[in-house]
């Protein structure tokens, strides 16, 4: 904004009204007047050339684009590849069943969308709750059953134990307390008694 642009109306306001004033003094035949009008609307002029020398009048800025409609200008999302949604583990999972003299888990794989087994022998079931029985005491933690020895001499699995501890807490033959305590149930770890609950889990077929 230039410093004569509030000014710049001021004047051409005044010069309107002095050329007003003097048609209607000529209207009315006054003409005591006229020559004063007549000078003072000449300096006002003169002044509002003056002014427009030193500030020429800026050039027209161009119209603006018109605003594209709404749906035009919305912009498009470009859309994300969808990720593989993984099936989330279905309701009856981890489940035991037997295959021979093998204890079964099957579990279901969300990242491969498939169940998944893993088997165990009988003998590997009745090693871990013999040990309990043996050393558990009214409570035990699982660390009694990392050191365990197959009948190859080598060191049993942990995912093994694992896997026996989940059937034995599905059966109700130990409950758990705290992070890696065990409360058993001796009357359920005989050996008539485990032999009995693994009689009654369904058969899977072999493969």
């Amino acid at each position: 904004m230039g410093i004569f642009d509030k000014v710049l109306p001021s004047l051409a306001k005044a010069d309107e009204r002095l050329a007003a004033q003097m048609t209607d003094a000529v209207t009315k035949r006054d003409y005591s007047h006229l020559g004063e009008l007549a000078a003072v609307s000449e300096k006002v002029r003169a002044a509002i050339t003056e002014i427009e020398r030193l500030e020429p009048p800026a050039a027209e800025s161009p119209p603006a684009p018109a605003k594209p409609r709404r749906a035009a200008a919305r912009k498009v999302k470009l859309e994300a590849p969808k990720k593989r949604r993984r099936s989330l583990p279905k309701r009856g999972y981890p489940k035991y069943s037997r295959r021979g003299d093998s204890l079964v888990r099957t579990d279901w794989s969300s990242s491969k969308n498939v169940e998944q087994t893993h088997a165990v022998p009988y003998a590997t079931v009745a090693q871990i709750a013999t040990t309990i029985v043996s050393e558990g005491g009214a409570m035990f933690r699982k660390d009694i059953l990392t050191n365990l020895s197959t009948p190859e001499g080598s060191t049993l699995p942990i995912h093994q134990v694992y896997l026996v501890l989940g059937w034995l807490l599905t059966s109700k033959a130990i409950r758990k307390k705290g992070r890696g305590d065990y409360v058993p149930d001796y009357t359920k770890l005989t050996a008539d008694a485990l032999r009995g609950s693994f009689g009654q889990l369904s058969e899977t077929p072999s493969k």
